[in-house]
């Protein structure tokens, strides 16, 4: 499941992530949803959560693509989402 919490030092994210505007490019293709349970299972389903305590992954924005750990770029089908290739997090998020 993908809860999320945006974090604001890159030392204590979990996931330095750097949004993209082409599919082609990202890693994950994002869409946001305000469930909880829907999210459940999925990586590229993420739910913004307020606190940390809860949080299933801490994540911080980077603007530069080289010092990412993620390139997501969002989309607003739930049926896209989801892994675009082989990655090291898939299934930790």
């Amino acid at each position: 499941m993908a809860l999320v919490h945006e974090v604001n030092s890159r030392g204590v994210a979990d996931v330095l992530v750097h949004e993209v505007n082409s599919r082609s490019v990202a890693d994950l293709l994002v869409c946001k949803v305000e469930s909880r349970s829907v999210a459940q299972g999925e990586d590229g389903l993420w739910c913004e959560v307020n606190s940390r305590g809860v949080a299933t992954s801490l994540i911080h924005w980077v603007n530069s693509r080289g010092v990412a750990d993620l390139l997501v770029c969002y989309v607003t089908s739930r049926s896209v989402a989801g892994w675009q290739r082989e990655h090291p997090l898939q299934g930790k998020l």
